[in-house]
């Protein structure tokens, strides 16, 4: 199932968040096939021709995002994984040494998920701290986790009282469609003076290497690619000045982070320097996807030869874009399993989707684990509990195997 480029629909272009430019350079258009979808959707990659940013146009609109974050469970850690709690500790050390905070200081993590990364705040003696989180799941597991005050509420309905001396955002700033209103509204809740801490995936880095995962930063919620370039020029425009911005690499999902630390400013300056890094790299990095994506294609035109029974491990973003960019749904595809209790039920190329314990039905299958971040663990497990004999083929290092 390949889909093609097709004619752009000029109307449903996004205007540039930075400096509302409308003059776009087309880098990439991403298919996506998700549970209980018939056709695919899709976005397209642009890059601003005035300031350089790089962001996704054609995409739903925010409310549309907010239920999709409301509805996910697949971020959902009840026990982190080693790498994820490495990273969220390299989060906090990075603020914890950056920003000058007393232990009264009012914290407010916004996205906050199940508050792993505000637990580090709490482990330190921070009393008064808050998240904000649109998922109903996420935010009562950390309640009950940690006890922490998690708000279950979207940027357009989050309210306080007070304001806060810290706001940190990880991972959130690239999901979000209305960045300037979103960032006027995060600038209200901040102290004079207060920070603003930031995580987004560094675009300046993802055309170094082939990527483990062809086309993984383009996942249907990453819509903004910042560069250290392109998330000054926002925030110098929304009221902040520059305290340190680093990127740092992290071996879970194998790329690099930009962390960023700001402070509000009465006086903000308005100045757009022109992001050179942004799109080149982009565009080096849908060449690598591409190339990772041809061994990928060479086991799926195997699987669609031999018709041999087959089971995807894995009904996320992965299989939604292998499904569009290479030929895997014309293979025989018998089921499709997944842990996540909010997919299962739902169908996936009018296949059923089934928690991992109905594998037993379809013993001696073979099974295309379609993750990287999990592949060893879904390996042993299909292996020691399950006593599997059928094929399994797994991509590492951008190949399958």
């Amino acid at each position: 199932m390949n889909y093609h480029l097709t004619k752009l629909t000029i109307e449903n272009m996004r205007i540039c968040e930075i400096c509302s430019g409308g003059d776009l350079d087309f880098i990439h258009r991403q298919h996506f096939l998700f549970p209980g979808q018939v056709a695919p959707a899709h976005y397209d990659v642009m890059a601003c021709k005035g300031c350089g940013f790089v962001y996704a146009s054609d995409i739903p609109d925010q409310s549309a995002l907010n239920q999709f974050y409301q509805a996910v469970e697949h971020h959902l850690h009840a026990e982190l994984p080693p790498g994820l709690a490495r990273i969220h500790a390299d989060f906090f050390q990075f603020v914890h040494h950056h920003a000058s905070l007393s232990s009264d200081a009012r914290i407010l993590d916004i996205g906050s998920g199940m508050g792993h990364f505000l637990h580090h705040f709490q482990k330190a003696g921070f009393k008064d701290l808050q998240g904000m989180e649109p998922s109903l799941a996420a935010a009562e597991l950390a309640r009950k986790t940690y006890g922490l005050n998690i708000h279950s509420a979207s940027m357009d309905t989050f309210t306080a009282s007070k304001r806060f001396d810290l706001i940190s955002l990880c991972g959130v700033l690239e999901h979000i469609a209305d960045l300037r209103r979103s960032m006027e509204r995060i600038s209200a809740l901040l102290r004079d003076d207060g920070y603003l801490f930031i995580t987004v995936p560094d675009a300046s880095s993802f055309g170094r290497a082939v990527p483990a995962e062809p086309f993984l930063e383009f996942a249907l919620e990453h819509i903004n690619f910042f560069s250290a370039t392109s998330l000054d020029n926002l925030l110098r425009a929304c009221g902040f000045e520059k305290v340190i911005v680093a990127s740092q690499h992290n071996d879970f999902y194998d790329n690099s982070y930009l962390l960023a630390l700001y402070r509000r400013v009465a006086e903000p300056s308005s100045a757009i320097v022109s992001d050179s890094e942004a799109a080149p790299s982009l565009r080096a990095y849908v060449d690598l996807s591409r190339q990772g994506l041809q061994s990928v294609e060479a086991v799926a035109a195997q699987l669609v030869k031999s018709q041999e029974p087959l089971l995807l491990w894995g009904a996320g973003a992965l299989t939604s874009r292998l499904l569009c960019d290479t030929s895997l749904g014309q293979a025989n595809i018998r089921g499709v399993i997944d842990r996540n209790k909010g997919l299962q039920g739902k169908t996936l190329l009018n296949t059923l989707i089934t928690p991992p314990d109905s594998i037993g039905h379809h013993q001696g299958a073979t099974v295309f684990i379609a993750s990287t971040t999990y592949a060893a663990e879904i390996r042993e497990t299909l292996l020691r509990q399950h006593a599997w004999t059928g094929r399994i083929i797994t991509l590492a290092s951008g190949a399958a195997s």
